[in-house]
This record gives C-alpha cells, sequence and structure tokens, in this order.
C-alpha cells in the first residue's frame, strides 16, 4: 500500500513522460501480462538498477518495455480496477484553470481516489494508484 502511494506522488510531481517512473510502477503491480502467450511461458525478470525487464526464451534473452503508463491515457486506463470508472479533464485558461485531474469512481459511484499532475496521463495514473493501494480492491 505505502509503494503505491509514494508512486501515486512521484507521478503527480513529475513534469512529464517518464520511462524510469513507468517500469517502477509496471515491477510494484507484479508485472501484469499473461503468464502464456503463443504457447511460450511468459516470465519476466527486473533488472533494479537499469529499470530493464528481459525474458529468457531458449537461449536468448528478449528486451521487455513496460506500457507508457506515464505517457498514455490509454496505457494508464488498463490499470483501472475492474467495475471502478475513471474521469481524467483540464481547464486551461482564465480564471478557473487548473492544472489537469483525474478521479477513479467506486463501483458504488462514490468520486474517491482523486490526482492533479502535469499532464493527464500522470493525473490520472495516480489517481489509479491511489485506488489500487486500497485493502479492498483485488490487484
Amino acid at each position: 500500500k505505502a509503494t503505491l502511494l509514494a508512486l501515486a506522488e512521484r507521478c503527480e510531481a513529475a513534469t512529464g513522460p517518464d520511462r524510469e517512473l513507468d517500469a517502477i510502477i509496471f515491477h510494484a503491480l507484479g508485472m501484469p501480462l499473461p503468464a502464456d502467450f503463443m504457447g511460450v511461458s511468459v516470465a519476466l525478470d527486473y533488472d533494479e538498477l537499469q529499470h530493464a525487464f528481459t525474458m529468457p526464451i531458449g537461449d536468448m534473452q528478449v528486451r521487455y518495455e513496460p506500457p507508457r503508463y506515464t505517457a498514455s491515457i490509454d496505457a494508464a486506463l488498463t490499470l483501472v480496477p475492474e467495475g471502478y470508472a475513471a474521469a481524467v479533464g483540464t481547464m486551461f485558461g482564465g480564471e478557473g484553470s487548473r492544472p489537469p485531474w483525474a478521479c477513479i469512481w467506486t463501483p458504488q459511484g462514490e468520486p474517491k481516489f482523486h490526482a492533479d499532475a502535469a499532464t493527464p496521463a500522470l493525473a490520472l495514473l495516480a489517481a489509479i494508484l491511489r485506488a489500487l493501494a486500497t485493502k479492498d480492491i483485488p490487484q
């Protein structure tokens, strides 16, 4: 829980897409990949120093790039817990301007997890990580 909340804060503090942060989030979430792909068992090894992933296939090592969660709303949306809803918005210019924001709604329709960040994708990712950090959501 504390790790995901700390990652949410990092997303809010980030100024733009960050591949290192993408890798750390992917690792923190248990590297969500299918266990089998085209008849080949998928198992990733994580190199903490390089924030990189490799997958042994026979005698080869295939490098895996995690999704671009911090750059792409679509990639971040893949992490929204089942049954929950997400909203992202921006309000630029004028008196009511504010940074990009995101909110995750619970299945009961409660807007519970909020975040503001430099980009819509970062705001959405921060809100999702807060939602995932709650004990009642399966990860």
